[in-house]
């Protein structure tokens, strides 16, 4: 059944409640549906009319109350727009998952800022140590460089042999690669420091500490000397 728009809604409600009063239960249970056209008129029927399709429409009782109301459906752009901000909604709880994880790990890692400076400590301590292994190698390979190259004297004025300056060239590719090791342990150092910092910042946020706490190792300030005593003076010789 098709709603003409000439009529005014509300006489078609009253029309329609007093047909449907007489109807069975079932069928008093009807719907009709309306929305504007692209003229702007008011389309109603029974089931979604064809101007409705591709319009946001309501969806009425037997008594002509709103019991639903659906959009229209969303053009290309609109729903590029929809389906970014989804994704964009979706990395946000993603980093806020990540992070309460993250905080988490870390409360259950230490109990105490000395937690964390010991930590800290543990980690220079073999950073240290693998600088030291690094500086070696340099040395080692800067030694077998040198070696070998102190053998081209032996051809002064003549082609060098093909093993020979293959395997200078070698030894060179060695030291070099040596030295990025090395740059990169020294650079570990840095890291490793800033790394501990920020987790030192974190877990004092999370715990609400929020006195300042001395760094460590900061020399104690010294005690101010206390004020001399005067000297009694002596008594007077008879």
């Amino acid at each position: 059944m098709r709603l003409n728009s000439l009529f005014p809604l509300g006489y078609l409600c009253v029309a329609g409640v007093a047909v449907l009063s007489a109807l069975p239960a079932f069928a008093q249970e009807a719907r009709i549906y309306c929305c504007d056209d692209a003229n702007g008129r008011k389309v109603c029927g029974d089931f979604v009319p064809r101007e409705c399709e591709k319009r946001a429409y309501e969806e009425r009782d037997n008594k002509g109350y709103v019991v639903n109301r659906v959009e229209a459906p969303l053009t290309p752009e609109q729903q590029a727009k929809r389906a970014a901000e989804i994704e964009r909604k979706q990395n946000e709880e993603k980093v806020k998952a990540e992070e309460k994880r993250r905080n988490l790990a870390l409360l259950s890692t230490y109990a105490s800022e000395a937690d964390i400076d010991a930590a800290r400590d543990r980690s220079l301590r073999e950073v240290d140590k693998l600088i030291k292994e690094a500086e070696l190698a340099v040395t080692n390979a800067e030694k077998n460089l040198a070696k070998t190259t102190a053998e081209k004297e032996f051809y002064k004025g003549k082609e060098l042999p093909a093993d020979l300056k293959s395997k200078i060239r070698d030894l060179e590719a060695t030291t070099a690669q040596k030295r990025v090791v090395l740059d990169a342990r020294k650079r570990d150092v840095g890291l490793v420091t800033a790394k501990y910092a920020e987790e030192r910042k974190k877990f004092r946020e999370l715990k609400g500490i929020t006195a300042t706490a001395p760094a460590p190792g900061a020399a104690k300030p010294a005690a101010t000397p206390a004020a001399a005593t005067p000297a009694t003076p002596a008594p007077a010789g008879k």
